[in-house]
């Protein structure tokens, strides 16, 4: 799907031209950073395929207000050399009648800006390109209005059948992550991650140059073969740096290599403070060997801070090849003596001599050479200096040269230029290219073959440099041996210099596996093959026998001699607790306004309103009401078998309780008043001692479960234990997990089915009609679940307010009920007694559609309709009976008040037909 979704985008992007066409443009531009993104060199315009290429040929900058990244200052080294290397090569491909007879090559490049981002926004135009190609050559899904097919930026990118691309890591990265999308080859000339040879994720990036992954072999080699076996390490954040600290690092143990601990990650944006902070630490270790695995930005920022520092003759570096391919700046003191690997160089032959002629007029195939020159950079008048791995450039071209080669024998028959069967209607699949990619060898500039191993990379051949002063201002990187592996071995060969260089190097180099000192003990590292002195982790002790460091359990710290382990001070939850006496406090308000409504109820107990609420059912509630609050008591107090299943079984029970007789309640009232006329039968179990007995069965369900699951899981504590403390917590066992929400699964069900009955008991006379403030109920306590359950289940087990949360959540759901379901009628008992009557417990509440002062329509003489309702006394003194209206006499044999309380002047509303007249004045 995520392959439909970018080829529909891109495909309509295709269709942009249609609307908005755009011509090709081959003459000269001038070029700036804020242009290069729109600027594309093409050449020559006429060729037959094209090979794309990315190159930084700006930097970029992170811009604060925008955001993201922006192109900067242009790169003469990183940027127009390889771009004019590839130009370089393609002349003499194209000059050589043997290799591709009939057809030209020719080549599409684009700006980086040296920025992922920015590479991914150029790696786009290749797509959409294929695209257009696919919707040309093959089936037209697309038409323009005039019903031509639609091309992508002149037509040219439709003939690119690979790209050349990025120069760092993580611009390759985010061109093979898009470039696959089409199956487009890719071949980086630079990229050295070891990530990117994972074919399952890039499954069509292949690189001249070899994997971080041999790079950081070889620096193992150095280190093992000058006996550094203990060094600290420096990375830069990012695919680069990361992927090599994790090469190092799980290879280290092949070479009985120790690292120190902690490595250093740093970024070019890092803080000067963070700089400082890394520098110190590793001018204050004992490893005096530093391995710099970081890109030329982060290590010259480092070099900087370590000349700041001035301290720095005792430290010996080792280099990657991402600070190893220039020379440093300013730093060149601090750098002397370094030892680096890079990827095996040689100069570009005739290079030199075709970079030196060229000149902003006569270069116009090049539309970045005026800005290059225009910075004072053109080699006609500047000291230039060819880049030293420009070769793998070359090699980069020669490769899709050779592969194209081998598909056109294979396809062609010998016939010159492009052949149906290879190009496919003019479209050659890249796929198809790939496996010939897989296959090609060649001879470099050596004279040696060229080949992809089966990573996809080239086979490694690196170079040991030593830096040194070559006169009294000049430094250099000089070359002191080779490292190479083949199929069947692996050699490092050092020349004499770099034997010398080590004997004379006069610095304390710290090896593994030396004597420790009194009161240092032996930490092992990397498989065991050899150890560093240092005192104990804060949660170790020194086992004297051995001399060894070992680790106490998380609930144990060494005692104060550092010989042994004791159990750490023991912490629990009790009433002293902060938490806890807030929580008390709130549960004693709790109760005592519980008492206090229940001493009213009994005060005022053959009141109309307390009899129509239920009397029994009102102090089953009360009792469950008064549970909730009370259980705050035992959760705050100190953890104990005891205490722990208590709170396991009440904290369901107290919800169960209370529910159940609210259901009961509102099933009793539905199943009176809302009889089926059809069968007037006298409502069964509505006495009080069978909504005692209903009760007592809800409940039971409830306390069978939580027996079960006491006796399923017994009641314990445990102890919660961690490194970063100096303490274990007692805890309820459970109490860490999920289990406690067993108990309120079945409450929850309760809950639900008093919502409905609550609904179903909404027109019942006021006195019985609860229905809103069941609801109201029903929904706080909802409510207060779903912010208290989330609460409890993501608060850290080892927080105090994991436990006070269950104590607040059965306080507050005491609260709404007693706020909701007691407290109205409390206000009517104390405050309002003229409500307290039969009359207006049984009083239903109607809707008028009259309002005072409106003027009331008279409705036609000659259509009848309902005068309002009359009422029908039930078992009482009928009222006295007015002229002019008939009032029915009613009696329903099957509703006896003694067994139904407060309904002795319960009443029917009844309509009596009439025609329509002006309402007697009431």
């Amino acid at each position: 799907m995520e392959h439909l979704s970018l080829y529909l985008t891109l495909l309509t992007a295709v269709m942009m031209p249609c609307l908005h066409p755009r011509p090709w443009n081959v003459a000269a531009v001038t070029t700036s950073p804020s242009s290069t993104k729109n600027v594309t060199l093409l050449y020559p315009p006429d060729a037959t395929v094209f090979i794309g290429a990315v190159f930084p040929i700006h930097a970029s900058r992170k811009d604060i207000g925008l955001g993201f990244d922006v192109c900067s200052r242009l790169q003469a080294e990183d940027g127009i050399q390889p771009l004019e290397a590839l130009l370089f090569t393609l002349d003499q491909i194209n000059k050589n009648e043997e290799l591709l007879p009939g057809i030209t090559l020719g080549a599409l490049a684009l700006d980086s800006c040296d920025s992922p981002s920015v590479a991914l926004d150029q790696a786009l135009g290749f797509i959409k390109g294929y695209l257009a190609g696919e919707n040309k050559y093959h089936e037209a899904d697309f038409m323009c209005t005039d019903g031509s097919v639609p091309t992508y930026r002149g037509g040219k990118f439709d003939k690119v059948v690979g790209v050349i691309g990025g120069q760092n890591s993580e611009v390759s990265v985010q061109m093979a992550s898009v470039l696959r999308v089409i199956e487009m080859p890719q071949i980086s000339y630079l990229s050295t991650s070891a990530s990117l040879s994972n074919r399952e994720k890039y499954p069509f990036f292949l690189r001249t140059v070899p994997s971080d992954s041999t790079q950081a072999e070889a620096i193992l080699q150095i280190l093992s073969k000058f006996g550094w076996t203990y060094a600290s390490v420096v990375y830069s954040r990012g695919e680069y740096g990361e992927g090599g600290f994790h090469q190092l690092k799980s290879q280290a143990g092949r070479f009985h290599v120790c690292f120190a601990s902690p490595s250093h990650r740093l970024a070019k944006d890092d803080s000067d403070d963070t700089y400082k902070d890394v520098v110190k630490k590793l001018l204050d270790r004992k490893a005096n060997v530093v391995v710099v695995f970081a890109d030329d930005e982060v290590t010259a920022k480092l070099m900087k801070t370590v000349q700041l520092h001035g301290r720095y003759s005792h430290i010996i570096w080792v280099g990657s090849d991402g600070w190893s391919s220039s020379s440093p700046k300013q730093v060149e003191a601090v750098v002397e003596g370094a030892i680096a690997v890079r990827p095996l160089v040689n100069t570009l032959p005739g290079f030199d001599e075709y970079f030196r002629a060229l000149t902003p007029d006569g270069n116009l195939r090049n539309p970045w050479f005026a800005e290059y020159c225009a910075n004072g950079n053109c080699p006609t008048s500047a000291t230039y200096a060819q880049v030293p791995w420009l070769h793998f450039v070359r090699d980069a071209v020669y490769a899709f040269a050779h592969a194209l080669h081998n598909m056109w024998e294979s396809r062609c028959e010998g016939r010159p230029g492009l052949c149906d069967a290879m190009a496919h209607s003019g479209h050659v699949h890249g796929h198809e290219l790939f496996e010939h990619l897989l296959n090609v060898s060649f001879e470099d500039v050596n004279g040696r073959s060229f080949q992809f191993e089966k990573t996809g990379a080239a086979f490694p051949r690196y170079s040991v440099l030593n830096y040194q002063r070559v006169d009294d201002y000049n430094y250099m990187w000089v070359p002191v041996g080779t490292y190479s592996r083949t199929l069947k071995s692996k050699v490092l060969d050092l020349d004499e210099s770099a034997v010398k260089f080590r004997q004379n190097a006069a610095l304390p180099v710290s090896s593994c596996g030396t004597p420790c000192r009194p009161g240092e003990a032996k930490i092992l590292l990397q498989d065991k093959c050899c150890w560093r002195c240092e005192p104990c982790q804060g949660y170790q002790y020194l086992d004297n026998s051995t001399q060894l460091c070992k680790d106490c359990g998380e609930c144990m710290a060494p005692d104060d001699s550092k010989g042994a382990c004791k159990q750490k001070e023991e912490k629990f939850i009790d009433y002293k607790n902060r938490w806890a006496i807030t929580s008390l406090a709130f549960a004693s308000l709790g109760i005592f306004s519980t008492v206090l409504v229940a001493v009213i109820f009994w005060v005022y107990l053959d009141t109309p309103v307390i009899k129509a609420s239920s009397r029994e059912l009102s102090y089953i509630l009360l009792a469950g009401i008064f549970l909730s609050f009370a259980m705050t008591f035992v959760i705050v107090a100190p953890p104990s078998v005891f205490t722990c299943g208590i709170t396991r079984f009440f904290l369901g029970f107290c919800y169960t309780v209370c529910y159940a007789a609210i259901l009961t309640k509102t099933n009793r009232i539905s199943r009176i008043f809302n009889k089926n006329p059809s069968k007037p039968h006298k409502a069964k179990y509505t006495s009080p001692r069978s909504q005692m007995v209903i009760v007592t069965l809800l409940v039971s369900v409830e306390v069978i479960i939580n027996i079960s699951w006491l006796v399923y899981y017994s009641p314990s504590t445990k102890h919660l234990c961690s490194r970063d403390t100096d303490y274990r917590i007692r805890i309820c066992n459970g109490l860490d997990d999920y289990s406690y929400i067993v108990g309120l699964i079945y409450p929850l069900v309760l809950v639900c089915f008093c919502t409905v009955y609550a609904i179903k008991t909404r027109k019942c006379p006021g006195g019985f009609n609860e229905a809103r403030f069941i609801a109201f109920t029903n929904y706080t306590t909802c409510l207060i679940w779903l912010v208290f359950v989330p609460l409890y289940l993501s608060t850290g087990a080892s927080d105090d307010v994991r436990i006070v949360t269950l104590a607040m959540s059965l306080s507050l759901g005491g609260f709404v009920q007693l706020g909701c379901l007691f407290f109205p009628k409390v206000h009517i008992v104390l405050f309002k007694p003229e409500k307290n009557t039969k009359d207006a417990v049984m009083s239903i509440q109607r809707t008028s559609s009259y309002r005072a002062g409106s003027i009331r329509q008279q409705p036609p003489e000659n259509i009848q309709h309902h005068s309002a309702p009359a009422i029908i006394f039930l078992n009482s003194k009928p009222p006295i009976k007015q002229e002019g209206l008939q009032i029915p006499q009613f009696h329903d044999q099957n509703l006896n008040p003694k067994e139904v309380p407060g309904l002795v002047n319960k009443g029917f509303f009844t309509g009596v037909s009439s025609k329509p007249q002006e309402p007697a004045a009431l």
